[in-house]
């Protein structure tokens, strides 16, 4: 899945997860993602790409 993802994409992980929206790319190569969690509140996680799955 290297290089498929960019800013905007709906992902989850591929262990299982809430949907997230990507954000954006790190230096180091990571994804920084956000989601609402159980509470309505928004929060932020940094993924590897191989931990990621696009959404449809």
């Amino acid at each position: 899945m290297e290089g498929i993802l960019k800013r905007g994409d709906i992902v989850t992980l591929k262990s299982g997860s809430p949907i997230m929206t990507v954000k954006y790319k790190l230096q180091d190569g990571s994804w920084k993602c956000s989601l609402f969690d159980s509470n309505n509140e928004l929060k932020e996680g940094t993924f590897t790409e191989e931990q990621l799955i696009i959404s449809k």
